[in-house]
């Protein structure tokens, strides 16, 4: 429903010869800076406003570029690598620089940035194993960037403590999506 709605511009990006690719690698910068506003933000609050529309603009890069490459025809196995491994990247550097933040849980937030990226590997192996790729669960990569969105905006209005629930609900959530994507994938293998 929501790349319906993004049909016109993938259409303008199709009809100037956007490469699939290059929508995949633009995410990474998005990334960086986002990590950047969370890590300046100690001394300069105001860039916490720019975290959700960063993580807004990762979000449709990521359903840009595959359906791109789908309209265009331009799948490939090196586009599915350079999705994967961007895709992990970016949500380190979206998600660990809340780790040395004042008032979040350093162990926590690494924890949760671990479980983030076990997820999504849990996602990839049945893959792997001849199935298709699991996305769902409590905390999939939307779910990732609404938390950070929305802890932003409250470190923003509140101060540093209101990241204190930032790791805790991240580790949580990262774990219960492993779990339910590994159930998934038990069940749906032969």
């Amino acid at each position: 429903m929501v790349v319906r709605r993004l049909e016109p511009a993938i259409d303008w990006l199709a009809r100037r010869g956007v490469s699939p690719d290059a929508l995949t690698v633009s995410a990474m910068p998005v990334g960086l800076a986002a990590a950047a506003c969370l890590l300046l933000s100690p001394t300069a609050p105001v860039l916490l406003a720019a975290v959700p529309v960063l993580a807004i603009a990762r979000l449709v890069l990521n359903l840009l570029d595959g359906a791109l490459a789908r309209r265009t025809g331009r799948i490939h196995a090196r586009g599915e690598l350079y999705n994967e491994l961007g895709d992990r990247l970016t949500d380190i550097a979206f998600l660990a620089p809340v780790a040395v933040l004042p008032g979040a849980d350093r162990t926590l937030v690494l924890l949760g940035v671990t479980g983030a990226v076990f997820a999504s590997f849990a996602g990839l192996a049945p893959r792997a194993a001849g199935e298709e790729r699991i996305y769902r669960g409590v905390l999939s990569k939307p779910g990732r960037m609404v938390l950070l969105a929305v802890s932003s905006i409250a470190v923003l209005v509140e101060g540093p403590d209101a990241w204190a629930p930032f790791g805790p609900i991240l580790l949580l959530g990262t774990v219960l999506t492993a779990v339910e994507r590994i159930a998934v994938g038990i069940r749906r293998l032969p």
